[in-house]
């Protein structure tokens, strides 16, 4: 089910299955591509159990193997509306036999979107409703129309990622297939960094790391300005996408986790920057897309 939230001249589409964002338009603009949703994994995803993929799709809790697939459980589930206005809409899933078959956790999800008139806000809020510590990966997968030509732009300049300051991140690099990690490195210092095909082409994801990553502005060559706020501030931050063309788009991705290395460790609770979540607690996550100009 689509669900349509309205303020003032800006608009989106949220859709039950997966969370997703099927549509945004800021001020009468069309911010994301309109193959916003795609089950199995693509643009605006929520990414939980795991960010990614797993080796051989699988991994292990207590030595039990388990199989899960790209980005995990939420991405295809069909959430219920616990609330709903006509800017704002919160959808929550819990865990059930399916769920528990291939992520052995009891939890609830929880996700409130808030329209403005140039803004979404998006709060994730994940519940341990177990009984032990819940081991878990989570990620966002927001993207955003590069391309001005439906606007009268010309298809000219560079996209721009800024970081508001000098940062010396680590990069984790994927193998040739884009899939797993083969390891980390440094990368230069920098402030900055094109948001293009030739950036893309030579990352496939590029993954920086090991630096606050929190609060990023993306520079459309349309003339758009964007900003990405996310709290707590991402252990890795991923740039992604298809940037040509007359809808090219960039997936600005934090994650609290990251895919499976080339030589994984197949104990959940061992893998690189997972999460541990206490019996009875929560975790919250939050990220806040503003066009800025």
């Amino acid at each position: 089910m689509d669900i349509v939230l309205k303020s003032g001249s800006s608009s989106a589409v949220v859709s039950t299955i997966g969370a997703c964002v099927r549509s945004l338009v800021f001020g009468g603009r069309k911010t994301v591509v309109d193959k916003g949703c795609r089950e199995g994994g693509g643009i605006d995803s929520v990414l939980f159990p795991i960010v990614g993929r797993l080796k051989d799709g699988i991994y292990e809790v207590g030595g039990k193997t388990f199989a899960l697939p790209l980005h995990g459980l939420l991405k295809s589930a069909d959430m219920t509306v616990s609330e709903r206005a006509e800017d704002s809409v919160t959808l929550c899933s819990l865990s059930d036999s399916d769920t528990l078959s291939q992520y052995p956790y009891d939890f609830g999800y929880t996700v409130r979107y808030e329209l403005s008139d140039n803004a979404l806000r998006e709060t994730h809020t994940i519940v341990n409703t177990g009984k032990e510590t819940m081991y878990y990966a989570f990620g966002l997968h927001p993207s955003f129309l590069l391309d001005g030509a439906k606007h009268g732009k010309t298809n000219t300049g560079t996209d721009i990622l800024s970081f508001g300051r000098e940062i010396s991140p680590s990069l984790w690099r994927l193998n040739d297939a884009g899939h797993f990690v083969v390891g980390k490195e440094s990368f230069p210092s920098l402030c900055e960094i094109a948001a293009d095909k030739r950036t893309v082409s030579e990352y496939g994801t590029l993954m920086l790391a090991d630096e606050e990553l929190g609060s990023v502005k993306l520079f459309a060559r349309s003339g758009r300005v964007f900003a990405v706020r996310t709290s707590p501030s991402p252990t890795v931050l991923a740039l992604w996408g298809e940037p040509e063309g007359e809808e090219g788009y960039i997936c600005v991705e934090p994650w609290w986790g990251m895919p499976d290395l080339v030589e994984p460790v197949r104990e959940l609770k061992d893998k690189t920057y997972i999460n541990a979540l206490p019996a009875g607690e929560s975790a919250v996550y939050e990220l806040t897309a503003e066009e800025i100009s």
